[in-house]
Protein backbone atom coordinates (compact mmCIF):
# COMPACT_ATOMS: atom_id res chain seq x y z
CA UNK A 1 0.00 0.00 0.00
CA UNK A 2 1.35 3.32 -0.89
CA UNK A 3 1.75 6.03 1.82
CA UNK A 4 -1.29 8.45 0.27
CA UNK A 5 -3.42 5.56 0.63
CA UNK A 6 -2.32 4.39 4.09
CA UNK A 7 -2.49 8.40 4.98
CA UNK A 8 -6.23 8.18 2.91
CA UNK A 9 -7.49 5.09 4.73
CA UNK A 10 -6.49 6.05 7.99
CA UNK A 11 -7.90 9.73 7.33
CA UNK A 12 -11.60 7.52 6.68
CA UNK A 13 -11.19 5.58 9.81
CA UNK A 14 -10.77 8.61 11.79
CA UNK A 15 -13.85 10.42 10.32
CA UNK A 16 -15.59 6.98 10.56
CA UNK A 17 -14.53 6.84 14.42
CA UNK A 18 -15.14 10.62 15.23
CA UNK A 19 -18.64 10.39 13.75
CA UNK A 20 -19.33 7.24 15.89
CA UNK A 21 -18.07 8.97 18.91
CA UNK A 22 -19.99 12.00 18.49
CA UNK A 23 -23.25 9.63 17.84
CA UNK A 24 -22.48 7.79 21.39
CA UNK A 25 -21.93 10.68 23.37
CA UNK A 26 -25.30 12.33 22.11
CA UNK A 27 -27.14 9.07 23.16
CA UNK A 28 -24.74 8.58 26.05
CA UNK A 29 -23.62 12.06 27.59
CA UNK A 30 -24.14 15.02 28.29
CA UNK A 31 -22.29 17.26 25.61
CA UNK A 32 -18.95 18.17 27.23
CA UNK A 33 -18.76 15.72 29.83
CA UNK A 34 -15.18 14.88 30.54
CA UNK A 35 -15.31 14.45 34.33
CA UNK A 36 -17.08 12.84 36.89
CA UNK A 37 -17.71 15.81 39.00
CA UNK A 38 -19.78 16.95 36.22
CA UNK A 39 -22.73 14.69 37.07
CA UNK A 40 -22.23 15.71 40.83
CA UNK A 41 -25.91 16.10 41.60
CA UNK A 42 -27.16 14.64 38.75
CA UNK A 43 -27.62 10.99 39.58
CA UNK A 44 -30.37 10.20 37.35
CA UNK A 45 -28.86 11.55 34.47
CA UNK A 46 -25.70 9.36 35.27
CA UNK A 47 -27.55 6.19 35.43
CA UNK A 48 -29.43 7.09 32.54
CA UNK A 49 -26.31 7.29 30.53
CA UNK A 50 -24.52 4.30 31.88
CA UNK A 51 -27.28 2.16 31.21
CA UNK A 52 -27.17 3.33 27.46
CA UNK A 53 -23.54 1.92 27.92
CA UNK A 54 -24.63 -1.28 29.67
CA UNK A 55 -27.99 -1.90 27.17
CA UNK A 56 -26.40 -1.42 23.70
CA UNK A 57 -23.48 -3.83 25.32
CA UNK A 58 -25.71 -6.69 26.36
CA UNK A 59 -27.48 -6.16 22.66
CA UNK A 60 -24.24 -6.27 21.19
CA UNK A 61 -23.67 -9.66 22.80
CA UNK A 62 -27.01 -11.01 22.69
CA UNK A 63 -26.93 -10.76 18.67
CA UNK A 64 -23.41 -12.52 18.29
CA UNK A 65 -24.68 -15.44 20.95
CA UNK A 66 -27.61 -16.80 20.12
CA UNK A 67 -30.37 -18.69 22.81
CA UNK A 68 -29.30 -22.05 23.54
CA UNK A 69 -29.66 -24.59 25.90
CA UNK A 70 -26.18 -24.02 27.66
CA UNK A 71 -25.78 -20.37 28.15
CA UNK A 72 -22.35 -19.34 27.89
CA UNK A 73 -20.18 -16.73 29.58
CA UNK A 74 -21.05 -13.65 27.09
CA UNK A 75 -24.98 -14.17 27.27
CA UNK A 76 -24.69 -14.66 31.23
CA UNK A 77 -22.52 -11.45 31.48
CA UNK A 78 -25.28 -9.66 29.04
CA UNK A 79 -28.06 -10.95 31.01
CA UNK A 80 -26.47 -9.17 34.04
CA UNK A 81 -25.96 -6.18 32.64
CA UNK A 82 -29.82 -6.01 32.16
CA UNK A 83 -30.52 -6.90 35.40
CA UNK A 84 -28.34 -4.25 36.92
CA UNK A 85 -30.42 -1.67 34.70
CA UNK A 86 -33.97 -3.16 35.47
CA UNK A 87 -32.91 -3.11 39.11
CA UNK A 88 -32.90 0.81 39.36
CA UNK A 89 -35.09 2.36 41.19
CA UNK A 90 -37.29 3.95 38.12
CA UNK A 91 -36.21 1.74 35.24
CA UNK A 92 -39.44 2.13 33.45
CA UNK A 93 -38.69 6.18 33.30
CA UNK A 94 -34.88 5.72 31.97
CA UNK A 95 -34.72 6.24 28.20
CA UNK A 96 -32.41 4.01 27.55
CA UNK A 97 -34.71 0.85 28.48
CA UNK A 98 -36.99 2.14 26.69
CA UNK A 99 -34.51 2.70 23.41
CA UNK A 100 -33.38 -0.63 24.49
CA UNK A 101 -36.87 -2.63 24.39
CA UNK A 102 -38.00 -0.67 21.28
CA UNK A 103 -34.17 -2.16 19.65
CA UNK A 104 -35.23 -5.74 20.47
CA UNK A 105 -38.67 -5.31 19.29
CA UNK A 106 -37.48 -4.20 15.93
CA UNK A 107 -35.10 -7.12 16.03
CA UNK A 108 -38.63 -9.42 16.23
CA UNK A 109 -40.35 -7.40 13.72
CA UNK A 110 -37.28 -7.56 11.44
CA UNK A 111 -37.69 -11.54 11.61
CA UNK A 112 -41.54 -11.73 11.64
CA UNK A 113 -40.84 -10.29 7.89
CA UNK A 114 -38.99 -13.01 6.88
CA UNK A 115 -40.36 -16.54 5.61
CA UNK A 116 -40.50 -19.28 8.17
CA UNK A 117 -40.58 -22.24 6.20
CA UNK A 118 -39.66 -24.69 8.53
CA UNK A 119 -42.76 -27.74 8.08
CA UNK A 120 -42.27 -29.32 11.29
CA UNK A 121 -40.80 -26.85 13.90
CA UNK A 122 -42.04 -24.22 15.75
CA UNK A 123 -39.77 -20.72 16.80
CA UNK A 124 -40.79 -19.11 20.05
CA UNK A 125 -40.11 -15.42 20.36
CA UNK A 126 -39.84 -13.94 24.01
CA UNK A 127 -40.64 -10.34 24.35
CA UNK A 128 -41.24 -8.26 27.34
CA UNK A 129 -42.29 -10.27 30.75
CA UNK A 130 -44.88 -13.07 29.60
CA UNK A 131 -45.12 -11.88 25.95
CA UNK A 132 -44.49 -14.92 24.03
CA UNK A 133 -44.87 -15.91 20.43
CA UNK A 134 -45.11 -19.35 18.84
CA UNK A 135 -44.64 -19.46 15.38
CA UNK A 136 -45.17 -22.10 12.73
CA UNK A 137 -45.45 -22.22 8.91
CA UNK A 138 -48.74 -21.73 8.91
CA UNK A 139 -49.49 -19.49 11.87
CA UNK A 140 -48.33 -17.22 14.75
CA UNK A 141 -50.18 -17.55 17.89
CA UNK A 142 -49.36 -15.07 20.78
CA UNK A 143 -49.72 -14.92 24.41
CA UNK A 144 -49.83 -12.22 27.31
CA UNK A 145 -49.00 -9.78 24.68
CA UNK A 146 -48.10 -6.83 26.78
CA UNK A 147 -46.35 -3.34 26.11
CA UNK A 148 -48.13 -1.40 29.58
CA UNK A 149 -50.77 0.11 26.79
CA UNK A 150 -47.92 1.98 24.84
CA UNK A 151 -45.77 3.22 27.71
CA UNK A 152 -43.54 0.36 27.31
CA UNK A 153 -43.53 -0.45 23.93
CA UNK A 154 -44.74 2.17 22.00
CA UNK A 155 -48.08 1.56 19.93
CA UNK A 156 -46.57 1.68 16.40
CA UNK A 157 -43.76 -0.93 17.55
CA UNK A 158 -46.51 -3.25 19.23
CA UNK A 159 -49.02 -2.84 15.75
CA UNK A 160 -46.10 -4.24 13.47
CA UNK A 161 -45.95 -7.25 15.76
CA UNK A 162 -49.86 -7.98 16.28
CA UNK A 163 -50.15 -7.56 12.07
CA UNK A 164 -48.04 -10.99 12.42
CA UNK A 165 -50.02 -12.70 15.22
CA UNK A 166 -53.15 -14.74 13.91
CA UNK A 167 -54.93 -15.44 17.29
CA UNK A 168 -54.02 -13.85 21.12
CA UNK A 169 -54.45 -15.86 24.49
CA UNK A 170 -54.66 -14.05 27.79
CA UNK A 171 -53.75 -15.96 30.81
CA UNK A 172 -55.34 -13.60 33.76
CA UNK A 173 -56.33 -9.90 34.84
CA UNK A 174 -53.57 -8.22 36.07
CA UNK A 175 -51.83 -5.29 34.05
CA UNK A 176 -48.76 -6.42 33.64
CA UNK A 177 -50.06 -9.35 31.42
CA UNK A 178 -53.27 -7.95 29.50
CA UNK A 179 -52.91 -4.52 27.61
CA UNK A 180 -55.79 -2.28 26.26
CA UNK A 181 -54.14 -0.77 23.04
CA UNK A 182 -53.35 -4.45 22.26
CA UNK A 183 -56.95 -5.11 22.64
CA UNK A 184 -58.08 -2.51 20.75
CA UNK A 185 -55.09 -3.09 17.89
CA UNK A 186 -56.23 -6.68 18.18
CA UNK A 187 -60.03 -5.67 17.19
CA UNK A 188 -59.00 -3.03 14.64
CA UNK A 189 -56.99 -5.80 12.63
CA UNK A 190 -59.73 -8.78 13.56
CA UNK A 191 -57.28 -10.68 15.61
CA UNK A 192 -59.66 -12.90 17.73
CA UNK A 193 -58.46 -12.99 21.43
CA UNK A 194 -59.39 -15.45 24.21
CA UNK A 195 -59.15 -14.89 27.53
CA UNK A 196 -60.84 -15.70 31.27
CA UNK A 197 -64.19 -14.48 32.31
CA UNK A 198 -62.49 -11.46 34.27
CA UNK A 199 -60.25 -9.89 31.71
CA UNK A 200 -62.41 -7.35 29.53
CA UNK A 201 -65.68 -8.30 30.60
CA UNK A 202 -67.64 -5.97 29.11
CA UNK A 203 -65.77 -6.51 25.67
CA UNK A 204 -68.64 -8.91 23.53
CA UNK A 205 -65.64 -9.02 20.83
CA UNK A 206 -63.43 -11.05 23.31
CA UNK A 207 -64.01 -14.73 23.76
CA UNK A 208 -64.55 -15.30 27.43
CA UNK A 209 -63.18 -19.01 28.19
CA UNK A 210 -63.50 -20.53 31.56
CA UNK A 211 -64.72 -24.18 32.66
CA UNK A 212 -64.26 -26.10 36.36
CA UNK A 213 -62.00 -28.78 34.79
CA UNK A 214 -60.31 -29.47 31.22
CA UNK A 215 -61.86 -28.13 28.49
CA UNK A 216 -60.72 -28.92 24.75
CA UNK A 217 -62.33 -26.84 22.09
CA UNK A 218 -61.03 -26.04 18.24
CA UNK A 219 -60.53 -22.35 16.29
CA UNK A 220 -61.09 -23.08 12.51
CA UNK A 221 -58.40 -20.01 11.63
CA UNK A 222 -58.39 -19.88 7.71
CA UNK A 223 -54.76 -20.62 8.42
CA UNK A 224 -55.24 -23.61 9.77
CA UNK A 225 -57.20 -25.14 12.94
CA UNK A 226 -55.99 -24.81 16.27
CA UNK A 227 -57.03 -27.31 19.37
CA UNK A 228 -57.31 -25.30 22.15
CA UNK A 229 -56.99 -27.35 25.88
CA UNK A 230 -57.68 -25.01 28.79
CA UNK A 231 -56.94 -25.79 32.42
CA UNK A 232 -58.70 -23.71 35.10
CA UNK A 233 -55.64 -22.47 37.28
CA UNK A 234 -55.21 -19.23 39.52
CA UNK A 235 -53.13 -16.58 40.81
CA UNK A 236 -54.52 -16.36 44.31
CA UNK A 237 -58.03 -15.49 43.73
CA UNK A 238 -57.58 -14.47 40.43
CA UNK A 239 -58.60 -16.86 37.71
CA UNK A 240 -54.90 -17.41 35.30
CA UNK A 241 -56.25 -19.95 32.44
CA UNK A 242 -53.21 -22.32 31.56
CA UNK A 243 -53.46 -22.23 28.06
CA UNK A 244 -52.26 -25.78 25.83
CA UNK A 245 -52.51 -25.11 22.09
CA UNK A 246 -52.06 -27.99 19.34
CA UNK A 247 -50.91 -26.04 16.35
CA UNK A 248 -51.58 -27.16 12.64
CA UNK A 249 -48.48 -28.83 12.26
CA UNK A 250 -48.92 -31.01 15.43
CA UNK A 251 -46.18 -29.41 17.62
CA UNK A 252 -47.88 -28.41 20.79
CA UNK A 253 -47.21 -25.20 22.79
CA UNK A 254 -48.56 -23.90 26.42
CA UNK A 255 -48.25 -21.56 28.39
CA UNK A 256 -49.06 -21.15 32.31
CA UNK A 257 -49.26 -17.63 33.25
CA UNK A 258 -49.03 -17.11 36.59
CA UNK A 259 -50.16 -19.98 37.90
CA UNK A 260 -49.99 -20.07 42.02
CA UNK A 261 -52.28 -21.33 44.22
CA UNK A 262 -52.16 -21.48 48.29
CA UNK A 263 -51.15 -24.26 50.03
CA UNK A 264 -50.93 -25.89 46.60
CA UNK A 265 -54.71 -26.42 46.33
CA UNK A 266 -54.24 -26.92 41.98
CA UNK A 267 -51.56 -29.23 42.55
CA UNK A 268 -54.26 -31.99 43.21
CA UNK A 269 -55.64 -31.74 39.95
CA UNK A 270 -52.70 -30.86 37.97
CA UNK A 271 -51.09 -33.90 39.30
CA UNK A 272 -50.04 -35.57 36.16
CA UNK A 273 -52.12 -33.83 33.95
CA UNK A 274 -49.86 -34.59 31.35
CA UNK A 275 -51.72 -37.74 30.93
CA UNK A 276 -54.85 -35.69 30.03
CA UNK A 277 -53.05 -33.71 27.42
CA UNK A 278 -51.28 -33.97 24.34
CA UNK A 279 -47.57 -34.42 24.63
CA UNK A 280 -46.46 -31.03 25.17
CA UNK A 281 -43.85 -29.99 23.22
CA UNK A 282 -42.78 -26.42 24.42
CA UNK A 283 -44.16 -24.68 27.92
CA UNK A 284 -43.61 -21.38 28.92
CA UNK A 285 -43.31 -20.88 32.33
CA UNK A 286 -42.94 -18.75 35.35
CA UNK A 287 -39.39 -18.59 36.41
CA UNK A 288 -40.40 -17.55 39.91
CA UNK A 289 -43.67 -20.15 40.40
CA UNK A 290 -43.84 -21.93 42.81
CA UNK A 291 -43.61 -25.77 43.04
CA UNK A 292 -41.57 -25.48 40.29
CA UNK A 293 -40.29 -29.02 40.10
CA UNK A 294 -43.67 -30.61 40.83
CA UNK A 295 -44.77 -28.29 37.93
CA UNK A 296 -42.53 -29.13 35.48
CA UNK A 297 -43.07 -33.01 35.81
CA UNK A 298 -47.06 -32.56 36.23
CA UNK A 299 -46.52 -31.26 32.63
CA UNK A 300 -43.95 -33.22 31.47
CA UNK A 301 -42.43 -30.80 28.38
CA UNK A 302 -40.30 -31.52 26.19
CA UNK A 303 -38.65 -28.10 26.28
CA UNK A 304 -39.20 -25.58 29.12
CA UNK A 305 -38.72 -21.60 28.10
CA UNK A 306 -39.01 -19.10 31.30
CA UNK A 307 -40.90 -15.87 31.40
CA UNK A 308 -41.76 -12.63 33.86
CA UNK A 309 -37.67 -12.10 34.32
CA UNK A 310 -37.32 -8.38 34.60
CA UNK A 311 -41.11 -7.24 34.41
CA UNK A 312 -40.78 -3.70 35.49
CA UNK A 313 -44.05 -1.78 35.01
CA UNK A 314 -45.82 -2.93 38.02
CA UNK A 315 -43.10 -4.98 40.35
CA UNK A 316 -40.84 -3.33 42.62
CA UNK A 317 -37.29 -4.50 42.52
CA UNK A 318 -38.12 -6.91 45.51
CA UNK A 319 -40.55 -8.23 42.94
CA UNK A 320 -38.62 -8.08 39.99
CA UNK A 321 -36.68 -11.64 39.23
CA UNK A 322 -33.36 -11.43 37.77
CA UNK A 323 -31.99 -13.44 35.21
CA UNK A 324 -29.37 -13.92 37.62
CA UNK A 325 -31.70 -15.52 40.05
CA UNK A 326 -33.09 -17.70 37.28
CA UNK A 327 -30.14 -19.34 36.41
CA UNK A 328 -29.04 -19.65 39.91
CA UNK A 329 -32.08 -21.46 40.74
CA UNK A 330 -31.82 -23.91 37.69
CA UNK A 331 -28.21 -24.78 38.40
CA UNK A 332 -28.67 -25.34 41.92
CA UNK A 333 -32.38 -25.79 43.30
CA UNK A 334 -34.05 -27.26 40.38
CA UNK A 335 -34.09 -31.23 40.22
CA UNK A 336 -35.75 -31.66 36.57
CA UNK A 337 -33.64 -32.39 33.90
CA UNK A 338 -36.12 -31.47 31.16
CA UNK A 339 -34.35 -29.01 28.66
CA UNK A 340 -34.48 -25.47 29.58
CA UNK A 341 -33.82 -22.49 27.44
CA UNK A 342 -33.57 -19.06 29.25
CA UNK A 343 -34.24 -16.03 26.43
CA UNK A 344 -33.86 -11.95 27.01
CA UNK A 345 -36.27 -9.77 25.69
CA UNK A 346 -36.64 -10.25 21.44
CA UNK A 347 -34.87 -12.94 21.27
CA UNK A 348 -36.10 -16.37 19.93
CA UNK A 349 -35.04 -20.34 19.56
CA UNK A 350 -36.61 -22.88 16.95
CA UNK A 351 -37.47 -26.14 18.81
CA UNK A 352 -37.32 -29.08 15.81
Amino acid sequence: MSFKSTILSAAILLISVSAFSQEVQSRHAVPGHRYLKEYWGRSELYLQHQAYYMLDLADKALNENTPQIKINLQREMAMLMIDAVTHEPAPIDNPAVIDFLAKRMNRVIDDLNKPFTKKKDVRIYKLYNCGMLFRTRDITIAVDLNGRDGKLIPDEIMDKIVDKVDVLFYTHNHYDHIDNHVRDICHRKDVPIYATDEIFKDDPKVHHVRFDDLHTFGIDHPKGKLTVNVLPGHQDAVHNNIWIVTMPNGKVVGATGDQWKDEGADLKWLKDIHLRLPKIDVLAMDCWIHDYDEHVADFNPRLLVSQHENEIGAHGIDHREAYWMTMYKNAHFHQNATPYVLMAWGEWYDFK
